[in-house]
């Protein structure tokens, strides 16, 4: 080689490393500087529910952790794809925060084609919050418990109805789940929300249902229903009595909850990932903000990205499952 060529090939090489120095600097100045404008907290439910209340809670705390004035947008829709695909098609530069529900994985199964792809969408930053369901059954079911509910049901069946708030809706995934683990028979009526059918609860017209907390705590504490066991992992705090399914039930894997994950478009800067999924975890500590989602019947959960993953593949595997065997779609 000439060493006129091999001037110009460490030319190169040096304009090239150059280059790469240059846009490290680059980014991890923009890491820094981050956020330089407002940031977009997109919730995919309609505003007043117990889930934008609690995604406005986190994002107002999350804002002052980074400095960031969070900027709530409302696109409901579709059972969350309106948000899922507004999101996906955003630029990942930390400006447009998305509050994921386990949705997020189950419309692929339920509506057969979306506009965005689960994991390759999005850049996980960490779980946000959780919600059990309770276990709620009319106040004259002459039962008071899960093990009570269950010999009932198989000594007569296809006569009680079960309560959902709507086809595909995680409390009626709960249920098909209940239906199906137990080995009953009975009528599933759904709804157009969870209020509709804890009223037609109260009047007898379906003997039970599974409710987001909120909704039945309400209920359980003034003895309207009787309440006989929550579908998370642990007791929650404001039914302490109220035993876990797996408790109430004698199994060991009976979970249905509604959760909810902060995630940003795909492409985001491992820097800018880290930053926010940092922040979002240092809001753990935070007994204030664990306090008063508690009294909303949420639990606040912060996490890695990696555990955002690891749920969401857990859920699609255990709820697509479900959708396909009862053929939903």
């Amino acid at each position: 080689m000439s060493n006129k060529k091999s001037l110009q090939v460490m030319f190169g090489a040096v304009m090239a490393s150059g280059l790469v120095f240059a846009s490290a600097v680059t980014q991890a100045q923009s890491v820094a500087n981050y956020p330089q404008e407002p940031v977009k907290f997109v919730v995919p439910y309609p505003a007043g529910g117990v889930s934008d209340v609690s995604s406005r809670t986190i994002a107002a705390a999350l804002g002052k952790k980074l400095g960031a004035n969070m900027v709530i947008e409302n696109k409901a829709g579709a059972a969350s794809t309106v948000a899922s695909t507004y999101v996906a098609s955003q630029k990942p530069n930390g400006y447009t925060l998305y509050a994921a529900p386990v949705s997020i994985v189950i419309n692929p199964a339920l509506q057969g084609t979306v506009s965005y792809k689960p994991y390759e969408s999005f850049t996980p930053l960490s779980m946000m919050m959780s919600s059990a369901f309770v276990l709620q059954v009319n106040k004259s079911l002459p039962v008071n418990s899960v093990k009570e509910l269950i010999e009932l049901i198989k000594k007569n069946p296809d006569k009680y109805a079960i309560g959902t708030s709507g086809v595909g809706s995680i409390n009626h995934l709960a249920a098909e789940y209940f239906i199906r683990e137990f080995g009953l028979k009975m009528v599933v009526a759904h709804y157009k929300g969870g209020m509709p059918a804890a009223q037609d609860l109260l009047g007898g017209q379906v003997q039970m249902m599974f409710s987001a907390a909120n909704e039945a705590i309400p209920f359980v504490t003034s003895d309207k229903t009787k309440g006989l066991a929550v579908t998370s992992l642990e007791r929650i705090s404001t039914l302490p009595n109220l035993p876990t399914m797996n408790e109430a039930a004698g199994v060991k894997n009976f979970e249905a909850t509604f959760w909810l994950a902060l995630v940003a478009p795909a492409g985001m800067d491992k820097g800018l990932q880290d930053r926010i999924s940092g922040a979002m975890r240092d809001l753990g500590t935070d007994n204030e903000l664990r306090q008063r989602l508690s009294q909303l019947g949420i639990d606040l959960v912060t996490s890695t990205p990696e555990v955002v993953t690891a749920n969401l593949k857990r859920d699609e595997e255990k709820w697509t499952t479900l959708i396909r065997s009862i053929k939903i779609n």
